[in-house]
């Protein structure tokens, strides 16, 4: 069950509201139930088969995570076995759900001179938001082990956390230390839910308004072979898979952040105006920035982090965004992705001590032109379906490779008017920065508006209000009329 889909937007959402505000706000367990409840419901409609799988994973965390506490009178080798063993397991399903397959399939025929048979693929499923639950899990389990977090006195809400439907498909990746406290004193109010509610709408709008739209041309671009696209073509696809991967992702976490503050949660933000970055590092601070933060705490620090020699230091660099790279998906593409980005991080780092390069001033705008360019390049990696076929759109863009037939696909069989348009609009509220937006105060899509609608004392209703309410009726004809697109980062 998705965000977008009509049977969450008209019969899951109101019910599950209907019957959460039934409950009396004091009673926050019995919210806290049909909140569990629901976001059970949520998961299994759309994996029947893995939710009771996830709930017995989910106990058998939380029992470690109770010895894991750093007052239990427990041996502290034994505490680190306790807790390596559970993040082995937790990783070994991530791998099984999401790995196998390609290892079976790219990584094991190159080891075919030292294996005595082929091993066939055997394609399993891909658990729905796995790789968003096994981060949860791990932090929850390392939080527990370092004294970071206090398990909780109930399963029950351990597993709340977890099943949080908002967060539970595609993020923000939530730690426990951030939430735990929220399970039973969080407030519930009017204006909470008005703020909520309508950043709800601003993440629909961005997902249907932009990048939908978005998405069809870079999806008609991307079915033509590299041979049959110009350069201009090539660039138009990409641009238009820049922007739409970034409204489609930051459009899903102003929906989570929006749903959970209807029930009274407050979440970190998850974007930062990742386009108006004048660095690669800059843009790593702005975009997937939970993603960004758990890399830091759980991988990059224990590994040395930066206190170590400055080689070790790149060396963790590379590992962290090979990591990342292959977590957001099982093919080559995504490693290459991450190497790309670790190798632009490393760089970064060694001219920032080049006493040659620090020297050189150059205006902000050419910092974010460079910076978007290099994003840009990334994007080939991840939106292409092989490797071989993002080498070779690359050369296509940079004029190194020309038609293989010679016939020019028609100009507006892919880039229609409305296209140009949406890309247009897509790209000003994407890059410029938010003092030259103030005119869209109320719209800020580069920050994903963290600023809630208001709603005026004495019932005038504010233009922001006003202006979200017709979006909403937007949004809602578009759902009609269009056709159903699920979000990017589902399929990670």
């Amino acid at each position: 069950m998705l965000f977008t889909a009509p049977i969450f937007l008209f019969i899951f959402l109101p019910l599950f509201l209907i019957s959460y505000y039934l409950v009396p706000n004091k009673n926050i367990s019995a919210k806290n139930a049909v909140a569990l409840a629901g976001s059970v419901i949520f998961f299994a409609w759309g994996e029947p088969i893995f939710v009771f799988a996830l709930l017995i994973g989910t106990y058998f965390d939380y029992q470690i995570s109770l010895r894991l506490a750093p007052e239990k009178p427990t041996k502290q080798s034994y505490k680190k076995l306790l807790l390596i063993l559970a993040i082995t397991l937790n990783t070994l399903i991530l791998i099984l759900s999401k790995y196998l397959n390609f290892i079976c399939a790219e990584v094991l025929p190159l080891m075919k001179p030292w294996l005595a048979t082929e091993v066939a693929s055997p394609n399993l499923p891909l658990i729905l938001g796995i790789s968003f639950i096994t981060f949860h899990k791990i932090s929850y389990l390392v939080d527990s082990y370092k004294g970071r977090a206090v398990p909780p006195r109930h399963f029950f809400d351990c597993a709340l956390y977890i099943f949080l439907f908002p967060q539970l498909i595609a993020g923000p990746i939530i730690r426990y230390h951030d939430i735990g406290s929220q399970i039973h004193a969080r407030t519930h109010s009017i204006d909470g839910f008005i703020s909520g509610f309508f950043r709800f709408t601003i993440g629909l709008i961005k997902k249907l308004l932009l990048a939908d739209p978005l998405g069809l041309v870079a999806d008609k671009v991307f079915g033509f072979a590299p041979d049959g696209l110009t350069s201009l073509y090539a660039w138009g696809g990409i641009i238009a898979y820049t922007l739409q991967i970034y409204f489609d992702f930051s459009g899903y976490s102003d929906m989570a952040i929006g749903l959970a503050r209807m029930i009274g949660f407050r979440f970190p933000e998850n974007f930062n105006r990742p386009y108006t970055a004048q660095s690669v590092t800059d843009f790593w601070q702005r975009w997937h920035i939970s993603l960004s933060n758990w890399m830091k705490l759980y991988l990059y620090i224990p590994l040395g982090g930066n206190r170590v020699s400055i080689p070790r230091t790149y060396m963790n660099l590379w590992i962290v965004f090979l990591i990342s790279g292959f977590w957001h998906g099982a093919s080559w593409n995504f490693i290459v992705w991450g190497a790309y980005y670790g190798f632009f991080l490393c760089l970064e780092r060694i001219l920032a001590t080049s006493t040659f390069f620090k020297r050189i001033t150059l205006p902000g705008y050419f910092h974010q032109l460079l910076t978007l360019l290099i994003i840009t390049i990334g994007w080939v990696f991840f939106r292409s379906p092989t490797l071989s076929y993002a080498i070779d759109y690359l050369l296509v863009m940079f004029g190194l490779k020309g038609l293989a037939s010679g016939q020019v696909i028609p100009w507006g069989m892919i880039f229609s008017n409305h296209a140009i348009t949406t890309i247009f609009i897509g790209i000003m509220l994407a890059t410029l920065s938010t003092p030259k937006l103030r005119g869209l105060k109320g719209l800020n899509f580069s920050s994903g508006w963290n600023k809630a609608a208001e709603l005026e004392v004495g019932g005038a209703v504010s233009l922001q209000f006003i202006i979200s309410f017709f979006l909403l009726v937007l949004a809602a004809s578009a759902i009609v009329s269009s056709d159903y697109v699920p979000f990017l980062y589902f399929r990670f």
